[in-house]
């Protein structure tokens, strides 16, 4: 219990430090090694028009697509809070090396990097939804 308080606390700390500068970054909050990345609506036009369109084609669209990606590109298996779409839930286990927590720390870094700053990840998403749409 120790060790997933103190790891956990940094392991916060590594994604605050790497992660709160992207805008749609709301909190990164938790107790012990269950961590939850909360996100909100983006201020820039640019990124509010595609983060509405996702909201019109379902509510945890841009969750999923988050999920994703860290799995898709990094191996990570995570997943969007049930009763809040807009958080993403890191629950590592209880025996991670600090270089798993670094690892997990890039690769959401690397995930934002892409929402924030490529069309890729808003137009893979709707392309998505779109491919869903005829089935």
């Amino acid at each position: 219990a120790e060790r997933a308080l103190e790891v956990g606390e940094e392991f916060r700390t590594l994604l605050r430090e790497k992660i709160s500068g992207y805008e749609m970054v709301a909190d990164v909050r938790g107790m012990g090694f269950f961590t939850g990345i909360a996100f909100h609506a983006p201020r820039s036009l640019a990124l509010r028009l595609s983060f509405q369109a996702f909201q019109r084609i379902h509510p945890a669209l841009f969750g999923q697509m988050l999920v994703m990606r860290m799995f898709r590109e990094h191996g990570i298996l995570t997943q969007i809070c049930g009763n809040n779409f807009m958080v993403l839930k890191a629950a590592p286990p209880l025996n991670a090396s600090p270089e798993s927590l670094e690892r997990f720390v890039f690769a959401i870094d690397q995930v934002l990097g892409l929402v924030h700053s490529s069309t890729r990840f808003w137009q893979d998403a709707l392309s998505l939804a779109a491919r869903a749409a005829r089935i």
